[in-house]
C-alpha cells in the first residue's frame, strides 16, 4: 500500500519477509593463515544467525596484486556446506586483468594462464568469478583505485569461461557516462584528476555473449554519481544478461536507503518493474584479529551493520512477493544455490 508517498506494510508482513542471501559477502585474513579465516566464518556466521541470513557468498575483494583467493576459501566452504559458499578471482584473475590492462595487447601465454586459473577456481569449488572490476574507485588512501576497459580482451575471455562453467561473474564497475573531473567526495590521491568514460566498454561486454550472467555489484550506493535508476533501466532494458546486487546504504544522492532510513522511490519503482533481476550484496566485510593488511578491510567493518540495518528496511517495505524473490529466491536461481 502507498500512503504519502512512501511505501507501508504491517509489522506481520515485514517480519514475515525476513530472511535472505547475501551474495556479496568478504572474510578478511593474511593470505594462508587458514585458522584466521576460520576465526571470521565463525563470526559471519553469528551474524547470519542474528539477520536471518540463509547463505552467504564469499570472495576475495578486486585485488591490484595477487593476494588470497579460493585456496583460503575452499576448507571454509567445504566445513560450513551451503550457509557459506565462494566466488573466486578477485585475488588471482583480477590482479592479471589489471596488469594486462596497462599494454593495448595481451600475450597468448597471458591469456592461456588466465584462462587456466579460471578453470582451476571453478575445480576448486567456486560458484563464480568474483570480485571482478572494470573500474574501482579509491574511497581512501588506503583503498586502491583500478581501471580496465570493461570490453577488455580477458573480461570477454571470462564471460566465455563463465558460460562454459554455467556460473556468474561479480563485477565491481563504477559507471561513467563521459569524461569527467573526478568529483570532490573521491579526496583520496589514490584516483585520477579525470575519470574516463567507459559505458560503452560495459555494454560491449553484456553484448558480447548474452549467455554470460554478469551481476553489477552495489546498485543503489554509487560513489560517483552515475550508477542511477534511470541508468539501470535503460541497461536492464538493453541487455537481459544483466543482474545487479544491491548494496542500499550510503550517503550520497540517489541512494536506495539514506542513512536515516528513506527510501528512494525510484529505486523501489525499478526493483517492481525488474522482480527477476535482483540480489542482495551487503558487501560486509568481517576481518580475522591478527589480519596485518591494509587499513581499509577494518574501516569498511565498521559500515557493515549500517548496510544490513538497510537492507532489513528495504525487504521489510518491499510486497512479500518482491522481497522474497530479491531477498533470496533470484539468489539461488542466478547462483544455483539450490544445487
Amino acid at each position: 500500500m502507498l500512503l504519502g508517498g512512501k511505501l507501508m506494510v504491517s509489522g506481520a508482513r515485514a517480519q514475515s519477509q525476513g530472511d535472505w542471501i547475501d551474495v556479496h559477502f568478504h572474510l578478511i585474513a593474511d593470505k594462508g593463515d587458514l585458522e584466521s579465516f576460520d576465526e571470521a566464518a565463525r563470526a559471519a556466521l553469528q551474524i547470519m544467525d542474528a539477520e536471518r541470513i540463509r547463505t552467504i557468498v564469499v570472495m576475495s575483494p578486486p585485488r591490484p596484486r595477487e593476494n588470497f583467493d579460493v585456496e583460503s576459501l575452499a576448507d571454509i566452504t567445504k566445513k560450513y556446506g551451503q550457509r557459506i559458499v565462494m566466488f573466486g578471482g578477485g585475488g588471482t584473475l583480477n590482479p592479471m586483468l589489471q596488469e594486462a590492462g596497462k599494454s593495448p595487447e595481451v600475450a597468448e601465454g597471458v591469456r592461456r594462464r588466465f584462462e587456466e586459473t579460471a578453470q582451476r577456481i571453478i575445480a576448486s569449488g567456486a560458484k563464480g568469478f568474483g570480485e571482478i572490476t572494470a573500474h574501482h574507485v579509491s574511497l581512501s588512501p588506503s583503498h586502491g583505485y583500478e581501471s580496465v576497459p570493461a570490453d577488455h580482451s580477458l573480461l570477454l575471455l571470462l564471460a566465455d569461461i563463465a558460460v562454459q562453467n554455467a556460473v556468474p561473474i561479480d563485477l565491481h564497475f563504477d559507471p561513467v557516462p563521459a569524461d569527467v573531473e573526478k568529483p570532490s567526495n573521491l579526496s583520496s590521491p589514490r584516483n585520477p584528476a579525470v575519470l574516463k568514460a567507459n559505458l560503452g566498454g560495459f555494454e560491449r561486454l553484456l553484448a558480447h555473449n548474452r549467455k554470460a550472467k554478469i551481476v553489477w555489484a552495489h546498485a543503489g550506493a554509487d560513489p560517483v554519481g552515475y550508477f542511477t535508476p534511470k541508468l539501470v533501466r535503460e541497461l536492464l532494458g538493453r541487455h537481459s544478461n544483466l543482474a545487479l546486487s544491491i548494496r542500499p546504504t550510503a550517503p550520497f544522492p540517489g541512494s536506495m536507503v539514506d542513512p536515516k532510513g528513506a527510501i528512494n522511490n525510484d529505486w523501489i519503482a525499478l526493483l517492481r518493474d525488474f522482480p527477476d533481476r535482483f540480489v542482495i550484496g551487503s558487501d560486509s566485510f568481517v576481518v580475522a584479529k591478527a589480519y596485518t593488511g591494509a587499513d581499509a578491510p577494518r574501516i569498511f567493518e565498521q559500515r557493515g551493520e549500517i548496510q544490513r540495518r538497510g537492507i532489513r528496511r528495504l525487504l521489510s517495505r518491499l510486497p512479500v512477493d518482491l522481497a522474497r524473490r530479491i531477498g533470496y529466491e533470484n539468489a539461488e536461481r542466478l547462483y544455483r544455490l539450490s544445487r
